[in-house]
């Protein structure tokens, strides 16, 4: 069908191949690809023990999970996913967590950038960063409260594993080595992201648009589904509400992508989608109900 469809409406199918590129050098290049290749060195010269020493302490008690597992969920909250499941899969690699404590982590360590929300949501598509702001901070904290709600009643125990990988592996060689697995994943990203937009070009030609199809477009493909979302004719309340639960659910192109990177590992998918029902639902719920405390819109 998609294949026929290509030929049928090849103008449409080249717009949104562009558009998927746009958002690919736009936004997923220039937010994710620094922080792949600053993470991978940090790992590479013990950084890991350093939030160990700071916050260690706070995330064993909060999670229940060991002290090495601070890195991933302190830094995906500010990298985007799904760099998140890149950090688990690279600690999970070393020994530096354990499989349980990795289907932990890939259940709530999927946060979105904080510029995206506030600056690219919050100003650009809202027109008001209070609200992007206010969008990152519940995205945020319902993310945190799924993880506590699934933290695993028995104890972890800390590796000792040295966080430093061979020696004899030189700094330039390192970084050529993060470089080319960092646009690995890109690459997977922006194609995975152009077929999705194709599925949703063809939603296109089938339905006309009201709120439960922008939704499903935003499911299949979260960017597109929260740029439609925000030039809809509904009240500001709930917009940023379905807004936040896009965020957190992170739509079906994220997911493959998170599956993607995930494959030829025993991570479970199935816990990261609950993770991701649990978020989104939580994230919505919490949008709604206290969006009227903060804004009076």
């Amino acid at each position: 069908t998609i294949f026929i469809y290509i030929f049928i409406c090849s103008k449409k199918i080249k717009n949104y191949v562009i558009f998927a590129i746009t958002i690919w050098v736009n936004n997923l290049i220039p937010s994710i690809l620094p922080f792949l290749l600053i993470s991978k060195l940090l790992i590479y010269y013990g950084f890991i023990d350093y939030l160990n020493i700071i916050f260690g302490n706070i995330i064993n008690k909060i999670f229940n999970i060991s002290k090495n597992s601070t890195f991933v969920i302190i830094i995906s909250m500010f990298t985007g996913f799904p760099s998140g499941s890149i950090y688990i899969k690279d600690l999970l690699s070393k020994n530096m967590i354990n499989i349980n404590e990795a289907n932990h982590l890939i259940m709530f360590t999927n946060f979105a950038n904080p510029l995206f929300i506030i600056s690219a949501i919050g100003e650009n598509l809202l027109n008001n960063k209070k609200i992007g702001i206010f969008i990152f901070i519940i995205h945020l904290i319902s993310g945190l409260i799924t993880g506590f709600f699934f933290k695993n009643r028995n104890k972890y125990f800390d590796y000792k594993t040295k966080n430093i990988e061979d020696n004899n592996i030189s700094f330039i060689n390192m970084l050529i080595n993060s470089i080319y697995d960092s646009f690995k994943v890109l690459v997977n990203m922006l194609g995975i992201i152009i077929f999705f937009l194709m599925i949703v070009s063809i939603i296109d030609t089938i339905f006309n648009d009201n709120i439960l199809v922008l939704i499903l477009k935003g499911i299949i493909e979260m960017t597109t589904g929260i740029t439609l979302i925000s030039k809809a004719k509904i009240n500001i309340r709930l917009k940023t509400s379905l807004i936040c639960f896009l965020l957190s659910f992170s739509g079906i192109s994220i997911h493959f992508q998170t599956k993607s990177i995930i494959d030829n590992t025993n991570i479970s998918y199935k816990k990261y989608l609950i993770g991701r029902i649990v978020h989104s639902t939580l994230c919505f719920s919490m949008s709604y109900i206290l969006f009227g405390l903060f804004f009076n819109l």
